[in-house]
């Protein structure tokens, strides 16, 4: 607001904030890597293959192997930024902390961000389950089928699983809860921060940055290990621009992300059929 549009209004003390999805694909990744890292870098993960196992028998030399080297690296390719400046006058006005208001609208909205980018990679999941008219009535095998085809791929039986979908997905996942009954017997209770609740004991997140093929949500569903992420924010600096009577706040988000473990990850493609029961 500029100094001609002043008016001696009273401001609420309550900023009134637009709502944002909460932060859901990164927090759902591997971010176990470094944290200062730099635009441009490189992080090497190591890996190993597979021990192979053979037959004992006595007097017999033992075969001896080396190892594989399965490393894989993360490039740190993604750089976003915000820059916000708050007049003097503008401060005096409010009776709110505009700048935290502010300061929190930029990081949710680096969230979301990074949220869409690390969905981009949904094509190299390893395996994939397609439903063209999605119900209430086929929501359950749908999803039972993607988790099959998880454990085909030997994903350990104790692995934690999470199922992230649109609201449309999700709203066949509820009328499957109303018209069957609840197959988890504590479905969609004791959820937080973007979480929905569990599901066949997988946990359910609903977001509204998923991408889509041909119309089409991609909804995935993974374990923690499926996707790494490396970030860092690398420059967050408070100043006053020379031209002008404010503060001002910008900072920088740099970020990389490998989907290292495919088997652990499967995407379903989907659209919507109408309800008949409802």
């Amino acid at each position: 607001m500029s100094f001609r549009n002043f008016i001696p209004t009273v401001w609420s003390a309550q900023m009134l904030k637009s709502l944002k999805n909460d932060n859901v694909a990164v927090r759902l990744s591997d971010a176990r890597y470094r944290s200062d890292a730099k635009y441009g870098e490189e992080i090497k993960i190591n890996g190993v293959g597979k021990v192979n196992i053979r037959d004992y028998v006595k007097g017999e030399p033992l075969s001896r192997d080396g190892w594989e080297d399965q490393s894989t690296l993360i490039k740190i390719d993604q750089q976003k930024y915000f820059n916000f400046g708050v007049d003097d006058i503008d401060k005096r006005q409010a009776q709110g902390d505009l700048m935290a208001a502010l300061r929190e609208e930029a990081n949710l909205a680096l969230s979301e961000a990074a949220d869409r980018y690390v969905y981009s990679f949904y094509p190299e999941a390893g395996q994939v389950v397609e439903q063209q008219s999605l119900t209430s009535g086929n929501v359950l095998s749908t999803i039972t089928a993607a988790i099959k085809a998880l454990y085909k791929n030997n994903v350990p039986k104790n692995a934690a699983f999470s199922l992230e979908v649109s609201p449309d997905f999700l709203e066949k996942m509820l009328l499957a809860d109303v018209i069957y009954g609840n197959p988890n017997g504590d479905t969609f209770k004791n959820g937080f921060v973007g979480r929905v609740g569990k599901w066949l004991n997988v946990s359910v997140y609903m977001t509204n940055n998923l991408c889509k093929e041909e119309d089409k949500d991609c909804c995935i569903l993974r374990t923690k290990r499926a996707i790494a992420f490396v970030e860092n924010m690398s420059q967050v600096e408070a100043y006053r621009p020379e031209d002008s009577f404010e503060d001002a706040l910008k900072g920088l988000h740099v970020y990389g992300a490998k989907v290292v473990r495919p088997d652990e990850m499967c995407v379903i493609k989907c659209g919507y059929g109408a309800e008949d029961k409802i």
